[in-house]
């Protein structure tokens, strides 16, 4: 199952809840009989069973050992009564639609809900989510021979538990095999075994569940820091987060996606090469300096003209939008011109060069002048809206006082525009999307100076600071639609501190060792050499550390000897592992006179 399934087949079940009431008569328990009503709550709809009805297994003549369920559940245990419920089958399948569903109740929109949980096309919830882990004997058999709720309860329990053990209790009243005319409950001899062989998929269940977690907090934050020590996989989580919130399929989807960015902080990383800054360029004989945006400049500027372009209809964003996307083009044309030949404007007075805000002409004046490109755009803005008429007459003052009395100049400028671009009521729309900014080791910079003003914007989604470098004008808005990522390595002390007014800006997530073979049942992962290895951060840790700061993480118990050009775990042993801790003890991390006897014995198990 791919994850998006699973992931919708997860959130299904959370918003259901199941109430059970029994209503066993004193004569049914007398028989050894159980009678219940089940209550489906959903999404504040309240749907209720006709009775549902259970027999003793005793009672029941094709049960295999029923002794031994006994004995193993502790008590008495019932299953669904199939003399009551004419629908079980040992082998092909039940008519979920109509047999089955029509016992359990003659509500019409109680019958379409059961539909959505499972129906003769296989395609029903409890059929998704336990798909890839039933086996060819019960692969019809659940619904065929169980009370659905019963079904429900388990898949909640396991989602619950994240991968954890599932108390017995959820297996007591369920039947996974009916083979030779015997039915069969779950192998007693490993009484977890049907959690495995069931919910394949799940056994990545906490992984996927911290993800959706993290991603909730970053939709409500909008910046987050993914902190922990070497080895967690933070970026990998960073990148699973974002595959996420751009809502594709998986990791691989990020390469090449314009809405995606990884960059790494290092100790010289500065405004100038995050936010804006200042570039050089060659002009033939000449040298020329500009203010150009850089990483987060960019990546802002282009997630705000989706914002804009998808969250304003109306007809005044429409013109802006058009004046936006033909300007940039009428202003490289220019800039290309000027740089042959200069543009004559009145008499021997030229437009003779393009800055990172204006238009400069006027050259042989003692001041040459400018007609700054947002008083250009806001003179097209009002001719289209018609709050003045275009002519080579002065231009009214409230629109510009410069332009009032340079009308001439920029009259000129003008209707080289207009005559090139002509609005004719265009509509812009497009759908709205998320842009992620992944930013590895973080902490690695000094944010505060990194960061400037973009610190209030950070927590000020929306509204514009102003930078310190003019490019296009002086405001910078990062959008609600930008979402930043960082990771951030606990164990690295050599890195800047993180000020207060950070901290609150970002929230911050924890991602911590995990024993991978418990979490997600991966065969590959040594989880001996783990447990020997985490045992030393609770025998021989400094005083001065936290354990969740330092400890190792998972990543570095895997063993990759299958994999291309990965290495088996004795080489990640000696090259990866023990290197790490021995720099720990040359930095006061482990103490102890034993500990560099425990770490040169440290051997795998795989």
């Amino acid at each position: 199952m791919d994850k998006n399934n699973l992931i919708e087949c997860i959130h299904f079940f959370s918003d259901l809840n199941i109430n059970v009431s029994d209503i066993t008569s004193h004569i049914d328990k007398q028989n050894k009989n159980k009678v219940v009503i089940a209550k489906y709550l959903y999404k504040g709809i309240t749907y209720k069973t006709k009775p549902l009805y259970y027999k003793e297994v005793s009672n029941l003549e094709n049960v295999r050992n029923p002794n031994h369920l006994h004995y193993y559940f502790g008590n008495e245990v019932f299953w669904l009564d199939i003399e009551k419920h004419k629908w079980p089958k040992g082998s092909g399948e039940s008519d979920l639609d109509q047999l089955v569903i029509n016992d359990i109740t003659d509500d019409p929109d109680f019958k379409t809900f059961l539909l959505k949980l499972a129906n003769n096309k296989q395609n029903g919830f409890i059929q998704r989510i336990t798909k890839d882990g039933r086996t060819a004997q019960y692969y019809h058999n659940l619904e065929n021979n169980n009370h659905w709720h019963d079904l429900i309860l388990l898949i909640k329990e396991v989602i619950k538990c994240q991968g954890s053990a599932i108390d017995r209790v959820f297996f007591q009243h369920l039947i996974f095999n009916w083979d030779k005319g015997k039915r069969t409950s779950l192998d007693v001899g490993r009484p977890y075994k049907i959690v495995t062989d069931l919910y394949n998929n799940i056994k990545n269940i906490k992984a996927i569940m911290n993800t959706n977690n993290i991603t909730k907090i970053l939709e409500f934050k909008k910046q987050i820091i993914l902190q922990g020590p070497p080895g967690t996989g933070k970026t990998r989580e960073a990148k699973f987060i974002a595959t996420e919130i751009l809502g594709l399929n998986n990791v691989d989807d990020l390469k090449y996606n314009d809405q995606f960015k990884l960059i790494q902080f290092h100790p010289s990383y500065t405004y100038e090469d995050f936010v804006r800054g200042i570039v050089a360029e060659s002009k033939g004989d000449r040298i020329e300096y500009k203010n150009v945006n850089k990483t987060l400049g960019l990546f802002a500027e282009e997630a705000l003209r989706n914002y804009k372009a998808s969250t304003n209809t109306s007809t005044e964003s429409n013109i802006e939008f058009w004046i936006d996307s033909n300007f940039e083009d009428f202003k490289l044309e220019i800039e290309k011109q000027v740089e042959e030949n200069e543009i004559i404007l009145s008499g021997d007075i030229t437009l003779f060069k393009v800055e990172s805000d204006n238009f400069r002409y006027g050259k042989n004046w003692d001041n040459p002048s400018r007609i700054n490109f947002i008083d250009f755009k806001n003179l097209v803005k009002a001719i289209i809206e018609g709050k003045f008429k275009f002519s080579n007459q002065q231009i009214p003052k409230e629109f510009s006082v410069h332009a009032h009395y340079r009308y001439t100049y920029y009259n000129a400028l003008l209707k080289r525009f207009i005559e090139k671009y002509n609005y004719k009521g265009e509509s812009y729309s497009e759908p709205s999307k998320n842009f992620i900014l992944i930013i590895d080791e973080i902490n690695r910079a000094n944010l505060s100076s990194v960061l400037g003003e973009m610190i209030y914007a950070l927590e000020y989604r929306g509204e514009a600071v102003e930078s310190m470098y003019n490019v296009n004008g002086k405001e910078l808005i990062l959008p609600p639609n930008l979402y930043i990522i960082g990771t951030m390595n606990t164990a690295d002390r050599s890195v800047g501190h993180i000020d207060y007014a950070i901290r609150r800006r970002f929230a911050f997530v924890d991602v911590l060792p995990e024993n991978l073979k418990e979490t997600q049942g991966l065969e590959t992962f040594d989880d001996i050499l783990f447990n020997n290895v985490t045992t030393l951060f609770d025998t021989n840790l400094s005083s001065e550390f936290e354990k969740k700061d330092v400890q190792l993480g998972h990543s570095y118990f895997i063993d990759k000897s299958n994999e291309k050009d990965g290495a088996p775990m004795f080489i990640r042993l000696e090259f990866e592992i023990k290197p790490i801790l021995r720099e720990y003890l040359k930095d006061g991390v482990l103490v102890g006179e034993d500990i560099k006897d425990k770490i040169d014995a440290l051997a795998p198990s795989i």
